[in-house]
């Protein structure tokens, strides 16, 4: 596309975008129009389809690592900042939601499940997050402790008990996201919970639930009745 081409087409976007808004693009076009923010010699939408044709969804695009966004043709260091700091502001204004919220509520736990569908939902890997929470069931820290599928190799019960006692949790959430979009737990899901909220009642830590998710969807194991707490 020419210079003088692919100005006026930026220039039809921008004016698309502010005439009908954000919900009226297609997902090419929004992310065709961040590009044109950092990308100023270049034709940005193929740029934009290559990248959702990699990543799926816009979430998972400005979720993904800096270096497999730069696997991408056309994506550079900046470029590849820029996405990766949006990902970051949204994450941020979701947790902003989820820090101070009592998790044992149902708006609570319907700002959990956001903040844990935008956090890891949509991940191309699979990502443990341990959630721990004090006696009013109040967020004391979150942390990713394991990546890969889950494994009673991978996953070490004792890693994620010493990281409670120094987090002086009271409570504890365990979630992981299902890449395939398949929430129902795996038997090794099931065997590692069944097994830590043993361990955690001799400590006097309760294991409030275990949550999969997915971009959209979610499986709690509470709610289905695998976990049970008094």
């Amino acid at each position: 596309m020419e210079k003088s081409q692919m100005q006026g087409h930026r220039k039809r976007l921008r004016e698309k975008y502010l005439k009908i808004g954000y919900k009226g693009l297609e997902d090419y076009e929004i992310l065709e129009l961040i590009l044109t923010y950092s990308i100023k010699i270049k034709d940005c939408k193929g740029i934009s389809k290559d990248l959702l044709h990699e990543f799926k969804t816009i979430d998972a695009v400005v979720k993904a690592e800096i270096n497999d966004l730069k696997e991408i043709e056309g994506v550079g260091t900046e470029t590849a900042l820029q996405l990766k700091l949006i990902g970051d502001v949204i994450s941020n204004h979701y947790f902003k939601s989820v820090k101070t919220a009592d998790l044992k509520t149902l708006k609570g736990k319907t700002d959990l499940i956001n903040y844990l569908k935008d956090d890891v939902g949509s991940l191309k890997n699979e990502e443990f997050k341990v959630v721990y929470l004090s006696t009013d069931n109040r967020i004391v820290a979150d942390e990713v402790l394991f990546k890969g599928t889950i494994d009673r190799s991978v996953v070490y019960p004792r890693k994620i008990m010493e990281q409670a006692i120094h987090n002086r949790a009271k409570g504890i959430i365990f979630a992981h996201n299902h890449p395939s979009g398949n929430l129902t737990p795996s038997k090794k899901d099931i065997e590692l919970t069944l097994e830590m909220q043993e361990l955690f009642e001799k400590v006097d830590i309760k294991l409030l639930d275990h949550i999969i998710v997915s971009d959209e969807s979610y499986y709690s194991f509470y709610e289905n009745g695998l976990i049970e707490y008094y």
